[in-house]
């Protein structure tokens, strides 16, 4: 079918040629991207927990929303609650970890472009007591968060991660929870009394574990929006070229600085109305992708006309 495809757009032109290229594309398709479409929907899946964290919050939920929703404070990414990946998972395999087939699959579920998985390595608070508690001396706190986390495209066939980002934060309290005749400070009350602060939120911020939280997930966040970018198109005349069913090809390729999973709005070329969304799954040649239609199969016809969503 794709070999087919192929040939019936190169009338008067190299086959062969064009099928060493389309071999070699798909080697260089096996490759992780490095960047994603500005606006792209995004699910945020349960991270899985390494950090034997003995507290009762929820962590491998909690962390997840929070990084979505310091996500969605932009518009990089349209992010899909935690919760609605949550409920797709089995009830008795929600601690479990989540392949790239299964994570892949819970994003197609929820018609999201992208899915994230993560793995949060370090959770912790520890406590360094100086002297004799009961007469005197002083104790501090040091809290580490580390989480690493996987962007996935969704599209069909695509394979390993787009991008992969980690953040770290380590921070130990300046005050150092002075103890006198074994009374505890406040500081040292707040960090005993932990589980009873909802995670999240105000009062959770203004602790140790609270602050190092939120850096290690700021982190991520902006790495993410520093990969995030609006597609420009610089090619003169971007275009469909053949169309069969869901799949076809376009005139954009290497040399447009075009990545699989992007997206682009589908013109007529007789009256410049809209009239479909295609998606990129392969990127085959300096200017020659493969396609498949997500809107308007029956409407887009061969030579209509290519813009990226955001353009007006």
């Amino acid at each position: 079918m794709l070999t087919t495809n192929i040939r019936r757009t190169c009338v008067g032109g190299d086959y062969r040629r064009v099928v060493e290229l389309f071999v070699v594309a798909l080697l260089l398709h096996a490759l992780p991207g490095s960047a994603v479409q500005s606006g792209d929907s995004i699910v945020i899946l349960p991270f899985a927990d390494h950090s034997h964290f003995p507290g009762t919050w929820k962590i491998r939920q909690a962390i997840p929303e929070h990084l979505g929703e310091l996500l969605g404070q932009r518009q990089d990414f349209v992010v899909i609650p935690v919760d609605s990946a949550f409920s797709l998972l089995p009830e008795d395999g929600r601690d479990a970890a989540i392949t790239e087939d299964q994570a892949r699959g819970i994003g197609q579920a929820l018609g999201a472009d992208l899915v994230m998985t993560g793995d949060i390595l370090n959770f912790s608070i520890q406590r360094v007591s100086v002297g004799n508690p009961f007469v005197a001396g002083y104790s501090s706190y040091t809290a580490l968060v580390e989480v690493e986390t996987r962007l996935l495209h969704t599209v069909p066939g695509s394979q390993g991660s787009v991008v992969e980002v980690a953040g770290r934060s380590e921070a130990t309290s300046t005050d150092l929870g002075l103890t006198l005749l074994g009374r505890p400070t406040e500081t040292r009350a707040t960090h005993t009394g932990l589980n009873d602060v909802p995670f999240g939120g105000e009062e959770f911020r203004a602790t140790i574990i609270g602050k190092v939280t939120f850096e290690a997930l700021a982190q991520i966040a902006e790495q993410l929006r520093g990969r995030s970018r609006a597609v420009r198109l610089s090619h003169h005349d971007p275009k469909v070229l053949s169309l069969e069913g869901e799949e076809g090809f376009v005139n954009l390729g290497v040399e447009d600085e075009i990545e699989v999973g992007y997206k682009f709005v589908v013109y007529s070329k007789r009256d410049t109305q809209r009239v479909g969304l295609v998606q990129i799954v392969a990127v085959l040649a300096p200017h020659l992708s493969q396609i498949r239609t997500l809107e308007g199969e029956q409407s887009i016809v061969s030579g209509d006309l290519l813009r990226a969503p955001s353009s007006p």
